[in-house]
């Protein structure tokens, strides 16, 4: 019965979706305003498990934020970033967490994501990514890895974290949604905490 329904599901994909579009959505917004609040703003402190973080933006099915840590560091030399002003937070890193949906509409998963945007000096670009990677490889951090040529002239956004996603088995769920959310963040809090030991360096 079940590979009769998705190849259904297959067969009539354009109905279903226009089905689909006057269909209560996923439950990724209701699930992130829990966690940070009706009316978000950009720079609102929350706390999730033992960390806190910064909201930035929310979109349809991705939000972005800071780790607080590396807010306050940042911040403390934000005239330093140019390139980056009007790049998500404003600062040369942020941090995501998005929502994908698998071919049936219904399961998905979470995807967290930490980028090293575009910082125009080259230099300072390369220098924060090489002492990332430098750190995490230092303390064992194996899901902190950058790319084949991150660091390249030319590169503008550079992801770093692996092993980073976890299932969903029905997006529409609010309360598994940010259950998942939830343990997906703190479950990276040693690579934050790592990035997080860095900034000072690159601050100063």
């Amino acid at each position: 019965m079940e590979n009769s329904i998705r190849q259904l599901y297959r067969d009539q994909k354009k109905i279903l979706d226009l089905i689909r579009q006057d269909s209560p959505g996923s439950g990724f917004e209701s699930a992130v305003r829990r966690l940070f609040g009706d009316k978000c703003k950009g720079g609102k402190t929350i706390r999730i498990g033992n960390r806190e973080f910064k909201y930035s933006k929310l979109a349809k099915n991705l939000l972005s934020f800071l780790p607080a840590r590396w807010h306050e560091e940042l911040d403390k030399a934000k005239h330093a970033w140019p390139g980056c002003e009007n790049w998500w937070a404003g600062y040369p890193l942020i941090a995501m967490v998005e929502m994908r949906v698998n071919d049936d509409g219904i399961a998905g998963f979470l995807k967290l994501n930490a980028e090293v945007g575009p910082i125009s000096d080259h230099k300072v670009r390369k220098g924060i990514i090489e002492a990332i990677q430098t750190a995490a490889t230092e303390e064992g951090l194996e899901r902190i890895q950058f790319p084949t040529g991150a660091s390249d002239k030319g590169r503008l956004y550079s992801r770093f974290l692996r092993e980073n996603s976890i299932a969903l088995s029905d997006i529409r769920d609010v309360n598994d949604v940010e259950k998942k959310f939830t343990e997906l963040v703190t479950g990276f809090e040693p690579e934050f905490e790592l990035v997080a030991s860095v900034v000072p360096l690159l601050v100063r």
